[in-house]
């Protein structure tokens, strides 16, 4: 059962991390349909919820290795060694990637679709002159 647990654990975080930080990341660079500002602000909050969820499951290999060592499991113990190297690797790529970002990663509100609302009075100016266009 230990091993089974392990294993889960670790193929979670080889393949799960990797996926949740580059949906987030194809998200983050899309510009999506956003009729309104409420759609476009979901959309960013929900974006933002992928990547901090990669950026925190990229923490795994550091409990996998305490508890392969708890178990005394000498093999999953050196592959979650090799895992925590891998695990500063995928940190540094996002960190190069947001420096690469002409925006903040996390935090972004997408630009919605909303149209910008009719003119519907006119104040006029001081100086007594009418408004703008008649």
């Amino acid at each position: 059962m230990k091993r089974l647990g392990l294993g889960g654990l670790f193929f979670v975080w080889l393949y799960g991390v990797p996926f949740l930080l580059l949906v987030g990341l194809i998200r983050r660079t899309s510009t999506p349909y956003a009729p309104t500002h409420e759609a476009a602000q979901a959309f960013g909050a929900t974006t933002d919820g992928v990547l901090i969820a990669g950026l925190l499951l990229n923490a795994l290999p550091l409990l996998g290795l305490f508890f392969a060592g708890l178990a005394g499991d000498e093999g999953w113990q050196r592959h979650f060694r090799w895992a925590i190297g891998a695990m500063v690797l995928l940190y540094l790529l996002v960190v190069l990637v947001s420096r690469m970002a002409t925006g903040a990663l996390i935090g972004h509100t997408p630009a919605d679709d909303e149209p910008a609302p009719a003119i519907t009075q006119c104040i006029p100016r001081s100086g007594g002159r009418g408004c703008p266009g008649g």
